[in-house]
């Protein structure tokens, strides 16, 4: 059984190790940095096993926000109308397990509530993440543009209607 439930400081350290761990799909933080990001963001939901155990995290961003990620920034100079998923990152531990899925369902939910007319996000083309691509590509996201911001790190960006 997995809970999802939002973000809370007691989660911060546990959290920053799964990020820290799923870099380069991600990039890095440390203590102060997720702290600005979680103040940034529209939503923070962390995935908890039965035992308390994390299963995974989703961080997301309304239009017009206040954060500076360059990905982001592409996105909020196109559309007025979305929900950014700034960061999904299910633990090794806990994949295969519908994770990304349900949480991804809580910020559809929320998105519809607030208005939104479409969920947006990136991944890494270069460095690849196929998982990534093809979870989102199975899961009915299209594929907006893919944007090489720097030789060796390329994205596409990715929407879904809601």
């Amino acid at each position: 059984m997995i809970e999802i439930r939002e973000v809370e400081p007691a989660d911060h350290q546990a959290l920053i190790e799964l990020n820290n761990a799923a870099v380069p799909a991600v990039n890095p933080h440390d203590a102060a940095s997720f702290a600005q990001l979680i103040e940034w963001c529209e939503k923070a939901w962390v995935a908890v096993d039965e035992h308390g155990g994390i299963g995974g995290l989703l961080v997301t961003m309304a239009p017009g926000a206040a954060y500076t990620s360059r990905n982001y920034g592409w996105l909020n100079e196109r559309y007025d109308n979305f929900g950014y998923v700034d960061r999904i990152i299910a633990a090794p531990t806990h994949r295969r397990m519908g994770i990304a899925g349900k949480l991804y369902e809580r910020f559809a939910d929320h998105a519809r509530a607030q208005g939104w007319d479409r969920l947006t996000c990136e991944v890494n083309v270069e460095p690849p993440n196929p998982q990534s691509v093809a979870f989102h590509e199975a899961s009915g996201w299209s594929g907006i543009e893919d944007v090489e911001h720097e030789p060796g790190y390329t994205v596409r960006f990715f929407q879904k209607p809601l």
